[in-house]
């Protein structure tokens, strides 16, 4: 029998969540398409490939607040009809009914961490390529960074094709340039990149004064091992990426002890912020009336839309304030999502078995 009530519950809540996901991600993306029709050139193909990549941005976007609207839904459509009340005289506790949801949303929320490790990660870039007519010239300009205890600058990069041109090293020995690298083209293979007809210069000293350079040229040479291609885009750029590259992109600034609040707030804001919608599910789970006399039906469902995106709107806008440098990430988000949880457990050890 529970095992039907199980199916039953789980059906009717991922009926409710793809409603409401496939509602509010369509209207986000008719509001976008009515700003930029004007902007978007190319046959009807270019326009349905921007509207399905800005979909594919816009679901990253909202699921989470459709993991939480649906609960709510899905309770108060059970109460109106007066199931709830039926569920409890066959003898299932609240705690026996919230599972079978709070595991389907939680199964929701790994398909979409699982996507991160996807080039869905990177449908926002690819809508922003369409509509500014760039998809396939994505190179980014005037690069300077820090690589171990050198200095490099990159005059440009292709991250598609994976080269880097007109790049100089500058290579540090005692707080000094001692030798300077400088070659036209590199292209990434197996972790590393090849530079091609390398000129390199080092210092010459005469009488321990500085009096010229050694100059040798070789054909190729290996260099800036582990910096991917997409993680000095993703360094340089900030924008969407995916779970490995960030993490990629995380590792390797902490390696060259460099700031990484932006790397780190997007991997919070991936990873920890959707955490939220499991928090508010059993929170509004207990908190919402399970009969029909104890509930005004449009104050419940106004106060839960109104505190669901309050909540989601205050985590974004403290990922911008981490991502910018304002807040550190750890201070951000974070202790935000832990509140919600433990108010949560609170609520669910409070309710009898």
């Amino acid at each position: 029998m529970m095992r039907l009530v199980t199916l039953y519950l789980i059906k009717h809540y991922l009926k409710n969540f793809f409603i409401l996901l496939m509602g509010m991600s369509f209207a986000v993306v008719l509001i976008d398409l009515m700003q930029h029709i004007t902007s978007l050139s190319g046959g009807m193909n270019i326009k349905i490939l921007y509207l399905f990549y800005r979909w594919e941005s816009v679901l990253t976007l909202i699921y989470p607040v459709a993991i939480v609207l649906a609960l709510v839904m899905t309770k108060m459509s059970f109460v109106k009809e007066n199931r709830w009340v039926a569920l409890y005289s066959f003898g299932y506790s609240p705690k026996s009914l919230l599972k079978p949801m709070f595991l389907t949303a939680s199964f929701i929320y790994i398909i979409f961490i699982s996507l991160q490790f996807t080039e869905f990660s990177y449908s926002k870039e690819s809508a922003d390529a369409i509509l500014h007519q760039n998809q396939a010239n994505i190179e980014i300009n005037e690069l300077f960074f820090k690589y171990d205890n050198d200095f490099v600058y990159v005059k440009e990069l292709d991250p598609v094709k994976k080269i880097i041109y007109n790049v100089t090293v500058f290579v540090i020995d005692k707080g000094l340039v001692s030798t300077i690298i400088t070659f036209p083209k590199a292209n990434y293979k197996d972790g590393r990149w090849i530079a091609h007809n390398v000129t390199i210069k080092s210092k010459k000293y005469q009488n321990g004064k500085l009096s010229g350079y050694f100059i040798r040229e070789t054909k190729t040479l290996h260099i800036l091992e582990g910096y991917k291609p997409k993680v000095v885009k993703l360094i340089y750029e900030g924008h969407s990426l995916t779970l490995i590259d960030g993490w990629n992109a995380y590792t390797l600034l902490k390696k060259q002890n460099l700031d990484t609040t932006k790397i780190k707030a997007l991997l919070y804001n991936k990873i920890i912020m959707p955490l939220f919608a499991l928090s508010m599910i059993i929170i509004f789970f207990f908190k919402i009336p399970s009969y029909q006399r104890f509930m005004k039906r449009e104050l419940v469902w106004a106060q839960s839309i109104g505190i669901t995106l309050i909540v989601w709107g205050v985590l974004h806008a403290l990922f911008w304030l981490a991502g910018s440098g304002v807040i550190r990430p750890d201070f951000a988000q974070p202790p935000v999502i832990i509140l919600l949880t433990i108010y949560a457990i609170y609520l669910y050890t409070k309710e009898r078995s």
